[in-house]
């Protein structure tokens, strides 16, 4: 009987640990997971925190149930120790039956112990504990309260799963695999947000977050922060939050708050992406022959391109681009750069250009080009001669330097002339052309130079008006022209008279030249002999100063002889009817003439503006008075006429003119 009832104590002891053991455990466990679910209502629990959670609820079972069954179980299997566990609760009896339960057992030595007093005590004990209820003896008996802690955290559990069974299994999930990748349940739901958030360097920007159709709650307000900035907010409007935030210049994390939605996105400011160049490449029509495809640098907001040719843009941004599009239309990419396809060049037009970098961002306004479909241009060509003489002999060489240039080809250049005299129909004007130089397709300019004769050509001595043209490689068009050059071909009697006519006149001049160089000289007597005090009278002052402006005039009509007469020299050297007396005759009057002018005077002139400059008839600081010797000496020298010394009228100077006279000069010719 006392066997029995401790042996019944015993199991009482550890079926009410072992409970404790398993709902304490149960407690732990199901916290841990409403904890998981609580965090996960207000925040984005981190894994490691649901690892720790986790963990805790699993040492409850799997550490303080062996440490249950360790102390209640292991320890008190025998029936002494459930003697000592019930002297705990009733010391007297538990002593007793300690004693009854050691003298009882076997193992003791059996000297000495009389068995009838042994079991007499053990009867007496028996009868002691025969009414006792040891039920309620079970040291720290908690059972029944971690039974109610148990039952009241499963129905916390169980009731998220009936009322919010997503988030309830979300969390439950989350709970059992702290380290897996499922996303936070949240009543509030949104498009998915990016982790990186690239925006424009220095300019606001927006967030817009939206909600999906799956959302269960629908928050009033939305609100977001960059680092410690201030918070700003936006309403729900049709569905948006459009969260406005100031400009940025630095990377920083961006808060959403959204209900129980909270997302964090690290925000980049960046540049705009901007296209650094742009250029065409142009197929262009058939008829230009072209073996490359020519490209065209867009400098600006717009571009000309040949009208027919067709043409792809080529353009490369300041990064590397996820999509462009032209018009509305996809284009091509390759890192940076955008090509498009071929269009046709039909008429004006604008193109728009769109396009966007691997991180998002746009330009601020997209690239409006408009292109000009620009005709195909004539040529332009430009002739000119080293000599303008307009009189030539039929035997002589005209060069003309041709610079012809063309928008994409040069194909020819040549002469053209149109004559005076007629063709044998005797209405048709006589005309002629030759080629003097050949282009290409693909060269643009071409310099040459070109030549006529009229021997050669086969003209006849006439007046030619004689232009150098050019063409391009568009079918059907006409020659483009130089200004024209006329010529006055001669043959070489002809030539002969001109040339002899032209210097009759010339000797003509040269006489009238002498003879107001004679009137000047009279005048430069008149003004030596004057005092200084004369000199320096306001009237004669005015005199010094006209004679030395007539003076300069004299010697620049003296230049203008030498040029005309220099150039007649040359004519008369290409004619062969003139002997070489006469063309050394002609020499050495343009010899004299050419000193006349450079050395005397010029030095007349200088003196004269000397004396009209000075003061109270003193020489300006520098100067020397016009009115010594040794300077008016040039002032006194007289003029020799041309052709005097042949005829016999005065003695040769060192500036007299030789000019030969006889019955060899050749008769008068025409004037062209």
């Amino acid at each position: 009987m006392l066997e029995t009832k401790l042996a019944d104590f015993r199991r009482r002891v550890w079926v009410v640990k072992l409970a404790e053991a398993v709902l304490a455990a149960v407690f732990g466990i199901i916290l841990s997971y409403l904890l998981v679910f609580a965090l996960d209502r207000v925040c984005e629990t981190p894994g490691w925190a649901r690892l720790t959670l986790l963990a805790a609820g699993a040492l409850t079972l799997g550490l303080g149930v062996p440490l249950k069954w360790h102390r209640w179980v292991w320890r008190q299997r025998r029936l002494e120790d459930a003697a000592r566990l019930l002297r705990r609760t009733f010391p007297r009896l538990g002593d007793q039956l300690l004693g009854i339960v050691e003298l009882a057992r076997h193992d003791q030595p059996a000297a000495g112990r009389s068995e009838r007093l042994v079991r007499a005590a053990m009867e007496q004990a028996a009868e002691a504990v025969k009414d006792k209820d040891f039920t309620h003896a079970v040291p720290q008996a908690r059972h029944r309260r971690w039974a109610w802690t148990a039952a009241a955290v499963a129905a916390v559990a169980l009731a998220a799963f009936v009322t919010v069974n997503h988030a309830a299994r979300n969390a439950l999930a989350r709970w059992f695999l702290p380290l897996g990748k499922t996303p936070r349940y949240t009543f509030a739901k949104v498009e998915t947000l990016p982790d990186h958030m690239v925006v424009p360097y220095a300019e606001p920007f927006d967030l817009p977050v939206r909600l999906t159709s799956a959302t269960v709650w629908s928050p009033a307000d939305g609100y977001g922060r960059i680092a410690a900035q201030s918070w700003v907010d936006a309403p729900l409007v049709r569905g948006t939050y459009d969260l406005s935030f100031p400009p940025q210049k630095q990377d920083a994390p961006l808060s959403v708050w959204l209900g129980d939605v909270r997302k964090t996105v690290t925000v980049q400011p960046r540049p705009r992406p901007e296209l650094e160049e742009m250029t065409v490449r142009l197929k262009l029509p058939a008829y230009l022959q072209y073996k490359t495809e020519p490209t065209v640098a867009v400098r600006s907001g717009s571009v000309s391109l040949l009208k027919g040719s067709e043409a792809s843009f080529e353009a490369r941004a300041s990064r590397p681009l996820a999509s462009a599009d032209l018009d509305g239309q996809p284009q091509p990419i390759n890192g940076q750069k955008i090509i498009t396809d071929y269009t046709t060049v039909g008429g004006d037009t604008d193109r728009r250009f769109a396009w966007r970098d691997v991180d998002g961002l746009t330009p601020r306004e997209p690239l409006v080009l408009k292109v000009h479909a620009a005709e195909d241009e004539a040529p332009r060509i430009v002739a000119r001669r080293d000599n303008l003489e307009q009189v030539v002999l039929d035997s002589e060489v005209v060069t003309f330097d041709v610079n012809a240039s063309d928008d994409f080809g040069i194909r020819r250049t040549g002469l053209s002339w149109v004559g005076s005299l007629t063709e044998a129909d005797g209405k048709t004007l006589l005309k002629g052309e030759k080629i003097t130089a050949a282009g290409a397709p693909e060269q643009k300019e071409v310099e040459t130079r070109s030549t006529f004769c009229a021997t050669r050509e086969g003209v006849a001595p006439q007046t030619l008006e004689i232009r150098a043209w050019t063409d391009d490689y568009l079918p059907g068009r006409p020659h483009a022209y130089s200004a024209s050059f006329i010529l006055q071909v001669l043959n070489k009697t002809d030539h002969a008279l001109w040339v002899t006519e032209q210097f009759g006149r010339w000797l003509e001049a040269a006489k009238e030249t002498y003879e107001r160089e004679q009137q000047l000289h009279e005048t430069n007597k008149e003004l030596r002999a004057m005092t200084p005090e004369e000199l320096d009278r306001p009237e004669n002052r005015r005199r010094v100063a006209q004679q030395a402006a007539n003076e300069n005039a004299n010697a620049a009509r003296l230049d203008s002889l030498n040029d005309s007469g220099r150039r007649l020299v040359e004519q008369a050297t290409k004619n062969d009817e003139f002997d070489a007396k006469r063309l050394e005759s002609w020499a050495t009057m343009l010899k004299s003439l050419k000193d006349i002018a450079a050395n005397r005077m010029p030095s007349v002139a200088d003196l004269l503006k000397q004396t009209a400059n000075a003061a109270n008839g003193k020489p300006s600081s520098g100067q020397s008075s016009p009115t010594n010797p040794s300077q008016s000496q040039a002032a006194n020298a007289q003029p020799t006429p041309p052709g005097a010394e042949q005829n016999g009228t005065a003695p040769p100077s060192k500036n007299g003119m030789n000019i030969a006279q006889g019955n060899n000069q050749p008769p008068s010719a025409p004037q062209q």
